[in-house]
């Protein structure tokens, strides 16, 4: 999916099993440009629309590597790309009303999130580092501005960094799971929490 440990990993891994088939996951999710990595923000499991063409790369790698069970792995992936229609749905019936659409992250792991429901993520950490004195300025006054009242972070990042933002513009901290298990109810949770925060 293009996060940057893969490039090293993948190739380790393909030196001990010359044989392993990897299939790339973000050459058709067209990646968004508001991010540290070099081909954009790679966290594309975040917007449902972009799930499914995931989904579809799995699915025929699967058949052509086992042809046997193609109508399995069909049947499955159908299953699946049902559901994410649903969830997909039951997230833009989230974001209808709302009329403010503007929420604030640490870590921008919600780009593509915020650009499939007509979002707008503000993120604190910027080229993958911490914000310096002016920025930090220009985020508090951003913040105050917008009267953002959450600023979400995930527990991988800069839980320390985004308390004492939110402390300076009157704002409490959620955490905000991207890497969690259950993907649909952590997507729907997640689209809520946002909703919530932002209306």
């Amino acid at each position: 999916i293009g996060v940057p440990f893969e490039k090293v990993w993948i190739s380790r891994i393909k030196n001990i099993q010359p044989g392993l088939k990897v299939v790339s996951l973000n050459k058709n999710t067209a990646p968004s440009n508001h991010h540290h990595h070099d081909e954009g923000d790679p966290h594309i499991w975040l917007s449902p629309p972009l799930v499914k063409i995931m989904a579809a790369e799995i699915e025929a790698a699967l058949s052509r590597q086992r042809p046997e069970k193609s109508t399995f792995f069909k049947n499955n992936y159908q299953t699946l790309i049902k559901e994410v229609d649903i969830l997909d749905q039951e997230i833009r019936q989230i974001f209808a009303k709302g009329k403010n659409r503007t929420f604030m992250v640490f870590h921008p792991a919600w780009t593509h999130f915020a650009e499939t429901y007509g979002l707008k993520q503000i993120s604190i950490e910027h080229q993958g580092k911490e914000p310096g004195p002016r920025a930090l300025q220009e985020i508090i006054s951003t913040g105050k501005k917008l009267n953002i009242k959450v600023i979400f972070v995930q527990k991988q990042f800069g839980l320390s960094v985004a308390k004492k933002i939110a402390k300076m513009i009157g704002a409490t901290v959620q955490e905000m799971d991207p890497l969690t298990e259950n993907y649909m109810d952590s997507m729907r949770n997640t689209a809520r929490a946002i909703s919530g925060a932002i209306n």
